[in-house]
């Protein structure tokens, strides 16, 4: 991560809310959620919460039903409002966890027409998909929601804030901490790192980039993802 992103990021304390999770604000609009995937306090896996005027809209769930329903509590005290909309970045647990939770909150869901295709054995149901991009307009942002292609998963996507000049890019990419590809057990090897590139053809100024776990960085993570796929 380049030092004037470090420098504006790192002025903002992390905030624990809860053994399992902690907000660090990125920008006006935009704050990392760190969760853990375990429920043993190690936060490892990341969220997106965009802050509009009216809108709160969570990008990945917690990856279980019972802490995304203290996740939603939090939020609500912490911005005396309700989380309205949540986007499913692929169909793993680390994205779609609390899906059920999110539902019964009458929280809309937006994703891929085929993480719901591959949802709908866990009893799960996206309310709005889409097959290539999806742009959803708030208030005073925009989101975009692309799908490059298969990687770590045949289904991940990623989201865009071009006013705040921030992707999501899920586990689509890693982190400058990963030392290996993760989980590949639903991975396209192949075509991973065509995948990648085009992302980071589109996308060459992004100014912070949030990988699906671990540390969140810049453009640099594109290359980092590349180089972390090639390793046998």
């Amino acid at each position: 991560m380049n030092l004037t992103i470090l420098s504006s990021v790192a002025g903002n304390a992390a905030q624990r809310v809860d053994k399992n999770i902690e907000l660090k604000q990125l920008s006006d609009k935009a704050w990392l959620i760190q969760t853990s995937l375990a429920c043993n306090g190690h936060l490892d896996c990341n969220s997106l919460l965009i802050n509009d005027t009216k809108d709160l809209v969570l990008v990945n769930t917690p990856a279980n039903d019972s802490l995304t329903a203290i996740l939603l509590k939090c939020l609500e005290k912490k911005f005396h409002r309700k989380v309205t909309r949540v986007i499913v970045s692929h169909f793993h647990d680390d994205s779609s966890g609390g899906l059920q939770t999110t539902h019964k909150q009458g929280i809309a869901s937006y994703g891929l027409d085929q993480t719901n295709v591959l949802l709908k054995p866990k009893n799960k149901n996206i309310d709005y998909v889409f097959t290539d991009s999806l742009k959803i307009t708030l208030q005073t942002v925009h989101l975009e929601l692309f799908y490059f292609g298969a990687g770590h998963s045949v289904d991940n996507i990623v989201t865009w804030i071009p006013e705040e000049q921030i992707l999501f890019g899920g586990c689509l990419l890693k982190s400058l901490e990963a030392t290996d590809k993760g989980n590949i057990k639903d991975a396209d090897l192949k075509i991973w790192p065509f995948t990648v590139q085009k992302v980071k053809n589109r996308f060459p100024g992004a100014r912070i980039v949030i990988p699906g776990h671990m540390a969140i960085g810049d453009a640099s993570l594109f290359d980092y993802t590349l180089k972390i796929i090639a390793l046998q």
